[in-house]
């Protein structure tokens, strides 16, 4: 019984994929034709089927497609209506195409040279033959600029689209020479399914950019495709424009361009320097429909005692959404050479704005930089001399040595505890009294408002109360707790010559600083040490 069961669900599933298969049914008329000549071929599917369900690519390369119809006659039908133009003459097979999930079945077609005279079958239509040579040639290739007036050494985007049965070896077409402009192929053909040529049929598109570099009428003569010099596009003429007056720089200066971008960052990036340390400055400079070699060099700044070199170049290019994005970076090395605060200076790029055709001006800010000063080298103290004892005494008191040693062991035996408690009294008195004196002159930069003698008096503050030489505010231990107030005197020390600061909130803050190791001891010790 289940063996039954199982044998009806089979035939059914079978009926099932049997009924419900896309039924295609096609027609060639006529089925003979001279070349030059068109047939029009139909495909009925006998379901409502979406437009884009067939696949006319295997057409593409025995002929050229007309305007493509669908319709659907009824709710359960659909037809294209297909004209074909052979390319090619001789016995053309029409290849099976996929609708759905059914393939038409294949055609033959005979399609004659034009000079041939052989007979029509009477079953089929009469057609009329039209001489080769009265014939025009199919349009296989056009062209398109992106302006018909530019300005000198402006970026021009020159299109040349051809259709891709044109020449089976896909060579890209032939750009003749242009006296006063330089052409450039711009990367890759685009590969597309349109109407070109009143046809449907596969195309290529290449992109090339014209720079003009004469004043005056500039003449394209017309590309033409490689396998047939008499395919030729249509004649381009652009009127190219001299620099306006309205440009700020100079004619050595000119630069044209859809959109030119300067910026800058530092390695290290700090506002402060280090006598003998190199800060590279890193400069991007980017345009749009620019060349590299339009760009241009960003000179080498010139300061008094500070040793600067360029450190490489490097250089970059891209096509992207039909325009030329060229990309220089500079690596420049400036490095201290004394203990001296340096500026380095701004730069200005003039530049023409093709799309809003207006001056503008691309900036590199200046930038301060304080010098933080290493601390200073102890002096070696030369060793004093010691004199040899005479032999002679020696052997004197050899004797009574015993004596004379015991005698020095009591005494410092009785010396040493006093004289390292008053070791100890003494160096901890000069310790606070250092201590006093450091907090005394950060506390009167801090209440004059003066923010440079408050930036070092800050360092030996903290370099004696850690034992520790600091050379720079962001190594302070207390960096993060004080991050506003160590900012803004910063500001006050390097950035703004006009910002008024207030030392009274860094006092409050310091005192206020917890120390490192949490303990009673080292609380009260610091607590003694700021005030």
């Amino acid at each position: 019984m289940k063996l039954i069961y199982s044998g009806f669900y089979g035939l059914a599933l079978l009926y099932s994929s049997v009924s419900f298969a896309v039924q295609i049914t096609g027609q060639a008329e006529p089925q003979r034709i001279p070349l030059g000549e068109s047939i029009t071929y139909t495909l009925t599917a006998d379901e409502h089927l979406a437009d884009d369900a067939l696949d006319i690519r295997p057409l593409f390369k025995d002929f050229i497609i007309g305007n493509l119809q669908i319709t659907h006659p009824s709710a359960n039908e659909t037809v294209w209506i297909i004209p074909l133009q052979p390319v090619t003459a001789g016995e053309l097979m029409i290849p099976a195409l996929k609708i759905a999930d059914a393939e038409s079945q294949p055609f033959s077609i005979s399609v004659q040279e034009t000079n041939q005279s052989a007979p029509l079958s009477s079953a089929e239509p009469q057609t009329f033959s039209i001489p080769q040579e009265n014939q025009p040639p199919a349009h296989l290739i056009e062209s398109k600029i992106s302006a018909e007036s530019a300005y000198l050494n402006e970026l021009i985007t020159y299109t040349v689209k051809t259709a891709k049965r044109a020449d089976p070896e896909n060579r890209p077409p032939v750009i003749p020479d242009v006296k006063g402009a330089t052409i450039i192929p711009a990367g890759q053909p685009a590969e597309d399914q349109e109407i070109f040529a009143d046809h449907y049929q596969e195309t290529l598109t290449y992109q090339y950019f014209v720079i003009p570099n004469t004043v005056g009428s500039l003449k394209l003569p017309g590309a033409y495709l490689a396998s047939d010099k008499k395919q030729k596009s249509d004649e381009e003429v652009i009127e190219i424009k001299s620099m306006p007056a309205a440009f700020h720089g100079s004619v050595a200066e000119w630069l044209p361009s859809a959109g030119i971008s300067i910026e800058d960052r530092w390695e290290p990036q700090t506002s402060y320097a280090k006598t003998g340390q190199p800060l590279t400055r890193i400069i991007k400079l980017t345009g749009i429909n620019n060349t590299l070699d339009q760009l241009p060099e960003i000179p080498l700044p010139q300061l008094p005692d500070i040793k600067i070199y360029s450190d490489g170049e490097t250089s970059s290019q891209e096509y992207q959404n039909g325009m030329l994005i060229s990309q220089k970076t500079f690596r420049q090395v400036f490095v201290p050479e004394k203990n001296v605060a340096f500026t380095a200076p701004e730069f200005q790029l003039h530049w023409w704005n093709t799309i809003s055709d207006r001056a503008q001006t691309a900036l590199l800010e200046e930038r301060k930089f304080q010098i933080s000063l290493a601390p200073k080298n102890e002096t070696s103290i030369p060793e004093k001399s010691v004199s040899t004892p005479d032999k002679s005494l020696i052997q004197k008191i050899k004797p009574i040595l015993p004596d004379i040693i015991a005698a020095v062991g009591l005494f410092f035996a009785t010396l040493t505890p006093l004289a390292a408690l008053a070791w100890y009294y003494r160096s901890t008195l000069r310790k606070y009294y250092r201590q006093h004196q450091l907090w005394k002159s950060l506390h009167a930069a801090c209440d004059s408002g003066t923010p440079n003698a408050a930036y070092n008096a800050l360092l030996a503050w903290a370099s004696f109360r850690w034992n520790k030489p600091f050379t720079c505010i962001e190594n302070l231990p207390f960096a993060i707790q004080l991050e506003s107030e160590l900012n803004a005197l910063q500001a006050a020390c390097f950035q703004h010559d006009d910002v008024r600061w207030n030392g009274l909130a860094l006092l409050h803050a310091l005192r206020h600083v917890r120390p490192e190791k949490k303990t009673k001891d080292s609380e009260k010790d610091f607590e003694g040490f700021i005030h």
